[in-house]
């Protein structure tokens, strides 16, 4: 029996009858926030009349997130729509979790093995919605998983997958942050990865044999290209960790005027003034505010989080604690991917320490909650839509996050590595030599075909061969580079003749998280045209049609007209950032390749 079935007796009576009904916003009508899609069986229904009709649409009903029955599941098992009493019990769960938040989560509790049932009881939520968190989340359960990120597919991940196939079932996983080490693959919650130096026949005949893969232990490789480094500061060699020291803060208004002078932006992706950001959740109207630290670092080639979060934790700890002392909150959230399981358990460990030391506490808490695999909670929206226990779906904007963010209250939501320099910022510290006013530094991650992969932190506007070549050591003997990903699957391709192209938000659109895999002469144009393709039908949430249908149809476009035509459609009419992102690395590659895409 599962723990929660202690607390809330077994299926089952009035508790579960009040879990009963569709999945809707648990904030109800009151909350002024974005009309959301369909409840998740009016949704499941029309993917069962797809598959009926066959064809492209019954690929796209399938192949969503968002028209995927739980197992046995079917049309008639649809819980029937809340009543006017159910939506008011359920925006009274809404306001008393915004007030008072609850110990656990619904995702945790169904990764534990809890039924539907139970935990629709024990959190309040209907029966429906718990199923469609089922089907929505696609790492809940155990297994071995073979990483099929970037890195990893072009790096030996297809090999890897069929020799753990001969053990058994093998699920798959977008990205679990290793790929300087690629190809890796999760067990339960440890992950393994090749040993550096080590030939990938050579690691792939250890598992043949039943040897010990040996667990990817050995610490992310980072170095520095400016100084004073600011990101790596306590990471590079020769740095002293700073530990509890990073809680040191000056008042909210310092924090806030240091901000402005520094005119930090995010590095999540978006680049918006982080000081204008906090300014405007501070001035909006609620009692209520919250801190949330996005560590859902989904981006394939992208790892410099997840460095962060498992060696510099108090660093990100103390950024949320500076922005709660600027805003007013109370409540803190730290989301970490679920294929980060190193990362969540030193996130959680310093928070202890940071609660034992009195850094965190009454004044301000945080609670580190775990996704569960989808690459769309990257989006603010969606990121607080999972937190809140739903799916993980993008909203309409606005209402922005700072004025209605979680549980419908003045909410910051900020990128892990933003988070980790504010201390830095606050206390007043140098800019470092060679960044501009404004500019500041980012931690590239690099990884594919160098010499020396790993994390390195740059001044942006420095041109990527500088990175490539100073940072991380070249190519790799005897093999030439042909292009670059940057910025994961909605990011960009440079061929090698452009990787002069300075990093930067400004400079280069799609830089994201700034993730580098190098591609040498040996990957053909096509194999990661249908990488991409696979990786945008994979992981579109489903919410809006453009976006559902335009990325299982990727694939077949049988010439350049029509896929851009179809390109168009998805960054025209998708509704978030997902959709409207997918055709940029494609137009590259349709650009600098021409009919290489199709070949």
């Amino acid at each position: 029996m599962h723990p929660l079935e202690h607390a809330v007796g077994p299926p089952g009576g009035e508790l579960e009858g009040m879990a009963a009904g569709g999945l809707h916003d648990i904030l109800g009508d009151d909350s002024n926030r974005s009309t959301r899609p369909p409840s998740y069986p009016d949704r499941a229904r029309p993917a069962a009349a797809a598959r009926r009709r066959g064809g492209a649409g019954a690929a796209a009903a399938e192949n969503r997130r968002g028209n995927r029955y739980p197992p046995g599941m079917a049309d008639e098992d649809a819980a029937p729509v809340p009543t006017g009493a159910a939506h008011l019990r359920l925006l009274e769960r809404a306001r008393r979790l915004a007030v008072e938040p609850a110990a656990g989560h619904p995702l945790a509790d169904l990764a534990a093995g809890a039924s539907d049932a139970v935990v629709a009881a024990a959190r309040g939520l209907p029966l429906a919605t718990v199923r469609g968190l089922r089907s929505f989340y696609d790492q809940l359960g155990d297994g071995r998983r073979a990483c099929d990120g970037t890195a990893c597919r072009f790096g030996g991940g297809e090999a890897l997958a069929r020799r753990l196939a001969r053990g058994g079932a093998v699920g798959t996983v977008r990205c679990l942050g290793h790929c300087y080490a690629a190809p890796s693959f999760r067990d339960g919650d440890r992950v393994f990865a090749r040993p550096a130096g080590q030939p990938l026949e050579a690691w792939l005949a250890e598992l043949d044999e039943g040897g010990a893969p040996g667990e990817a232990a050995a610490p992310i490789p980072r170095r520095a290209l400016i100084e004073p480094a600011v990101v790596l500061r306590n990471l590079v060699p020769g740095a002293a960790p700073a530990g509890l020291a990073e809680y040191e803060l000056p008042g909210p208004e310092r924090i806030l005027a240091a901000l402005e002078a520094s005119r930090l932006r995010g590095r999540g992706g978006a680049a918006y003034p982080t000081a204008a950001k906090w300014r405007a959740a501070r001035d909006a109207a609620g009692a209520v505010r919250w801190v949330v630290a996005n560590g859902d670092e989904g981006d394939p080639g992208s790892y410099t989080d997840r460095l962060l979060l498992e060696e510099d934790p108090h660093a990100v700890l103390a950024g949320m604690r500076a922005c709660a002392l600027v805003i007013g909150a109370r409540h803190g959230v730290l989301y970490i991917r679920g294929e980060y399981p190193r990362a969540l358990a030193c996130a959680r460990a310093a928070v202890e320490a940071a609660r034992v030391a009195g850094h965190l506490g009454a004044a301000f808490d945080v609670e580190v909650v775990a996704g569960a695999g989808s690459y769309v909670c990257g989006e603010e929206t969606a990121l607080l839509r999972s937190i809140e226990g739903l799916r993980g779906e993008p909203s309409p904007k606005p209402p922005y996050p700072a004025e209605r963010g979680l549980f419908g209250c003045p909410t910051v939501v900020q990128n892990v590595e933003t988070l980790a320099v504010v201390p830095w910022i606050a206390r007043g510290a140098d800019r470092p030599a060679g960044a501009a006013p404004g500019s500041g530094t980012k931690a590239v991650s690099v990884s594919g075909g160098v010499a020396r992969p790993g994390v390195v932190e740059v001044a942006l506007g420095t041109p990527l061969a500088r990175v490539l070549e100073q940072g991380a050591g070249g190519p790799r003997p005897g093999r030439g580079w042909k292009m670059a990903l940057v910025g994961g699957p909605l990011g960009r391709v440079l061929p090698a003749d452009r990787f002069d192209t300075p990093l930067g938000y400004d400079t280069l659109p799609g830089l994201g998280h700034a993730g580098v895999v190098v591609l040498d002469r040996s990957v053909a144009v096509r194999a990661l045209a249908e990488h991409l393709f696979e990786f945008a039908r994979a992981e579109s949430c489903g919410s809006c049609a453009p976006c559902r249908i335009g990325t299982a149809r990727l694939r077949d476009m049988p010439d350049r007209p029509r896929l851009e035509r179809l390109l168009d459609t998805l960054e025209i009419g998708s509704l978030c950032g997902f959709g409207q992102g997918v055709p940029r690395p494609i137009r590259d590659l349709l650009e600098h390749f021409g009919d290489e895409v199709f070949a």
